[in-house]
């Protein structure tokens, strides 16, 4: 049974073609008979082809876009969940994990994110500290640009670039110098011992030389010696 004058016609161009013919497109004429506008109408290839306009795949579920290998497994899946934190880009059967470019405006990576050509500078994570940590960059008027390290509990440290141009920089806690520790023209060591002007070098010197070479000195030749404060 079916309907009077109703017909599908199929055609299949060439694997190769000259003058500009498509290769390999399928072309479909289709007359349902009776109150329907018979026409042609072209389907996409499987072996390659492009089309003009928008692709809308309508589903209130999960669709993926895939690129797979030869045999069938998954090389590249990209999709987005109805309602969800944002674009998922995961390799596949490669591994490594979401990808995933929030709603927030935030990108998040599995391990790292790396910049950079023949050298690299990376914002990596481990993902074995006890709390998350975050770089943030702002300012005001009163603090105009402030890089500041962050973690769950609260601010570490910040480098800030005051109205006048000089820099500050700031820890919320302790500094550990292996060597030494420079303020200006003056050296903390890590042997306890300081460098500066006031004293003119070491102050492990100044008191040899002032204090306790005098003070042997005036004690052999029987001189007495006063201490002020």
């Amino acid at each position: 049974m079916g309907v009077r004058g109703a017909l599908t016609i199929r055609i299949t161009t060439p694997t190769t073609t000259s003058g500009g013919g498509v290769a390999s497109a399928q072309f479909t004429y289709i007359n349902n008979g009776d109150g329907y506008a018979p026409g042609w109408r072209r389907e996409f290839s499987r072996t390659g082809d492009e089309m003009t306009g928008n692709l809308y795949l309508k589903n209130d579920g999960r669709v993926n876009f895939c690129i797979m290998n030869e045999d069938g497994t998954p090389r590249m899946w990209l999709f987005k969940d109805k309602g969800g934190d944002g674009i998922h880009i995961n390799n596949g059967n490669d591994g490594g994990g979401d990808y995933v470019f929030h709603k927030d405006g935030s990108f998040y990576a599995p391990l790292a994110v790396r910049a950079g050509g023949s050298k690299k500078l990376a914002v990596r994570s481990d993902n074995n500290s006890a709390l998350s940590a975050h770089f943030n960059l702002w300012g005001d008027a009163n603090r105009p640009t402030v890089i500041e390290l962050d973690d769950d509990q609260g601010w570490q440290y910040y480098s800030q670039r005051n109205p006048d141009g000089s820099v500050l920089l700031t820890v919320n806690g302790d500094i550990m110098a292996n060597r030494k520790l420079n303020v200006g023209a003056a050296t903390f060591s890590s042997d306890g011992n300081v460098n500066g002007s006031l004293w003119g070098g070491w102050l492990n010197d100044w008191i040899n030389n002032t204090i306790i070479n005098r003070f042997v000195k005036d004690i052999r030749l029987g001189g007495i010696e006063y201490a002020q404060a």
